[in-house]
Protein backbone atom coordinates (compact mmCIF):
# COMPACT_ATOMS: atom_id res chain seq x y z
CA UNK A 1 0.00 0.00 0.00
CA UNK A 2 1.25 3.45 -0.79
CA UNK A 3 2.32 5.38 2.34
CA UNK A 4 2.00 9.43 2.29
CA UNK A 5 4.25 11.86 3.50
CA UNK A 6 1.29 13.57 4.54
CA UNK A 7 -1.54 12.73 7.51
CA UNK A 8 -5.04 11.68 7.01
CA UNK A 9 -7.04 15.13 6.77
CA UNK A 10 -4.56 16.55 3.71
CA UNK A 11 -4.23 13.38 2.18
CA UNK A 12 -8.02 12.79 2.36
CA UNK A 13 -8.78 16.74 0.96
CA UNK A 14 -6.14 16.95 -1.91
CA UNK A 15 -4.98 13.21 -2.69
CA UNK A 16 -8.78 11.82 -3.01
CA UNK A 17 -11.58 14.55 -2.57
CA UNK A 18 -9.78 17.33 -4.80
CA UNK A 19 -9.30 15.21 -7.62
CA UNK A 20 -12.80 13.69 -7.87
CA UNK A 21 -13.86 17.31 -7.72
CA UNK A 22 -11.90 18.40 -10.59
CA UNK A 23 -12.72 15.26 -12.47
CA UNK A 24 -16.16 16.11 -11.62
CA UNK A 25 -16.01 19.15 -13.46
CA UNK A 26 -14.72 17.83 -16.36
CA UNK A 27 -17.54 15.73 -16.77
CA UNK A 28 -19.91 18.65 -15.66
CA UNK A 29 -18.49 20.98 -18.24
CA UNK A 30 -18.06 17.99 -21.54
CA UNK A 31 -22.03 17.53 -20.48
CA UNK A 32 -22.89 20.81 -21.63
CA UNK A 33 -20.25 23.15 -22.70
CA UNK A 34 -22.65 26.08 -23.36
CA UNK A 35 -24.06 25.95 -19.73
CA UNK A 36 -21.06 25.77 -18.49
CA UNK A 37 -19.21 28.09 -20.25
CA UNK A 38 -22.47 31.08 -19.59
CA UNK A 39 -22.65 29.95 -15.86
CA UNK A 40 -18.88 31.58 -15.50
CA UNK A 41 -20.22 34.91 -14.78
CA UNK A 42 -23.57 35.02 -13.06
CA UNK A 43 -26.66 36.70 -14.45
CA UNK A 44 -25.29 37.32 -17.89
CA UNK A 45 -26.66 35.19 -20.79
CA UNK A 46 -25.23 34.04 -23.94
CA UNK A 47 -25.95 36.67 -26.55
CA UNK A 48 -27.13 33.56 -28.05
CA UNK A 49 -29.10 31.04 -26.60
CA UNK A 50 -26.63 27.51 -26.40
CA UNK A 51 -24.27 29.17 -28.30
CA UNK A 52 -20.34 29.41 -27.15
CA UNK A 53 -18.10 30.87 -29.98
CA UNK A 54 -15.15 29.05 -31.51
CA UNK A 55 -12.94 30.58 -29.42
CA UNK A 56 -14.75 30.28 -25.97
CA UNK A 57 -15.41 26.45 -26.81
CA UNK A 58 -11.07 26.12 -27.42
CA UNK A 59 -10.79 27.82 -24.49
CA UNK A 60 -13.32 25.88 -21.96
CA UNK A 61 -11.98 22.68 -23.81
CA UNK A 62 -8.26 23.53 -22.66
CA UNK A 63 -9.76 24.67 -19.21
CA UNK A 64 -11.25 21.30 -18.62
CA UNK A 65 -7.85 19.62 -19.84
CA UNK A 66 -6.37 21.22 -17.18
CA UNK A 67 -8.60 20.07 -14.43
CA UNK A 68 -8.01 16.30 -15.10
CA UNK A 69 -4.38 17.46 -15.37
CA UNK A 70 -4.46 18.48 -12.01
CA UNK A 71 -6.31 15.85 -10.40
CA UNK A 72 -3.46 13.73 -11.73
CA UNK A 73 -0.78 16.01 -10.23
CA UNK A 74 -2.88 16.19 -7.21
CA UNK A 75 -3.26 12.21 -6.80
CA UNK A 76 0.66 11.74 -7.43
CA UNK A 77 1.78 14.40 -5.30
CA UNK A 78 -0.24 14.14 -2.51
CA UNK A 79 0.58 10.12 -2.22
CA UNK A 80 3.96 10.46 -2.91
CA UNK A 81 6.75 9.45 0.17
CA UNK A 82 8.87 12.29 -0.59
CA UNK A 83 8.12 15.34 2.12
CA UNK A 84 9.67 18.19 -0.73
CA UNK A 85 7.64 16.85 -3.55
CA UNK A 86 4.35 17.56 -1.64
CA UNK A 87 5.23 20.39 0.31
CA UNK A 88 6.47 22.33 -2.63
CA UNK A 89 3.06 21.04 -4.64
CA UNK A 90 0.70 22.46 -2.09
CA UNK A 91 2.63 25.81 -2.45
CA UNK A 92 2.67 25.77 -5.67
CA UNK A 93 -1.03 25.65 -6.17
CA UNK A 94 -1.41 27.61 -3.11
CA UNK A 95 -0.50 30.20 -5.59
CA UNK A 96 -1.65 29.28 -8.51
CA UNK A 97 -5.56 30.14 -6.24
CA UNK A 98 -4.20 33.17 -5.90
CA UNK A 99 -4.32 33.66 -9.74
CA UNK A 100 -7.82 31.76 -10.15
CA UNK A 101 -9.81 33.61 -7.67
CA UNK A 102 -8.31 37.05 -9.46
CA UNK A 103 -9.35 35.48 -12.57
CA UNK A 104 -12.91 35.27 -11.11
CA UNK A 105 -13.14 38.52 -9.64
CA UNK A 106 -11.34 39.80 -12.89
CA UNK A 107 -14.45 38.15 -14.99
CA UNK A 108 -17.22 38.14 -12.94
CA UNK A 109 -16.68 42.51 -11.90
CA UNK A 110 -16.04 44.22 -8.27
CA UNK A 111 -20.06 44.71 -8.30
CA UNK A 112 -20.84 40.45 -8.32
CA UNK A 113 -17.52 39.36 -6.87
CA UNK A 114 -18.18 41.46 -3.32
CA UNK A 115 -21.99 40.42 -3.59
CA UNK A 116 -22.35 37.11 -2.30
CA UNK A 117 -25.82 37.06 -2.86
CA UNK A 118 -25.62 37.02 -6.90
CA UNK A 119 -22.97 34.17 -6.77
CA UNK A 120 -24.24 31.25 -8.42
CA UNK A 121 -22.59 27.45 -8.13
CA UNK A 122 -19.91 28.16 -10.39
CA UNK A 123 -18.88 30.91 -8.36
CA UNK A 124 -18.95 29.21 -5.36
CA UNK A 125 -17.11 26.34 -6.65
CA UNK A 126 -13.93 29.09 -8.45
CA UNK A 127 -13.75 31.36 -5.48
CA UNK A 128 -15.35 29.39 -2.11
CA UNK A 129 -13.64 26.45 -2.65
CA UNK A 130 -10.42 27.71 -3.95
CA UNK A 131 -10.17 29.61 -0.58
CA UNK A 132 -10.89 27.06 1.31
CA UNK A 133 -8.32 24.57 -0.22
CA UNK A 134 -5.60 27.51 -0.25
CA UNK A 135 -6.36 27.33 3.39
CA UNK A 136 -5.75 24.19 4.05
CA UNK A 137 -2.78 23.84 1.89
CA UNK A 138 -1.37 26.18 4.04
CA UNK A 139 -2.19 24.89 7.32
CA UNK A 140 -0.70 21.75 5.70
CA UNK A 141 2.28 23.19 5.06
CA UNK A 142 2.71 24.96 8.24
CA UNK A 143 2.56 21.62 9.88
CA UNK A 144 -0.90 22.65 11.63
CA UNK A 145 -2.21 18.95 10.42
CA UNK A 146 1.08 17.09 11.24
CA UNK A 147 4.67 17.37 10.07
CA UNK A 148 5.15 16.54 6.05
CA UNK A 149 7.52 13.87 6.59
CA UNK A 150 8.96 11.49 4.47
CA UNK A 151 7.48 8.21 5.65
CA UNK A 152 10.82 6.30 4.27
CA UNK A 153 13.22 5.29 6.90
CA UNK A 154 17.45 5.74 6.74
CA UNK A 155 17.42 2.74 4.73
CA UNK A 156 15.15 4.45 2.04
CA UNK A 157 12.65 1.86 2.58
CA UNK A 158 9.10 2.75 3.19
CA UNK A 159 8.16 1.77 6.98
CA UNK A 160 11.78 0.61 7.80
CA UNK A 161 13.72 2.66 10.63
CA UNK A 162 13.00 6.47 12.08
CA UNK A 163 11.45 8.96 9.68
CA UNK A 164 12.90 11.73 8.54
CA UNK A 165 12.01 15.43 8.78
Amino acid sequence: MAKSCLSVIPLTVFGVVEPVLLVWAYVIALQDLPAYYEAQVPDVPLPAPGQVPPQGRVLLLQLVNVYLLLAALAVVCSWTPHAAVARWYLVAVALADYGHIWACYRGVGADVFWDLGRWNDMLWGGVGVSAALNLLRWLTVLGVFGAVRDPRGPTGVVGLGKKNA
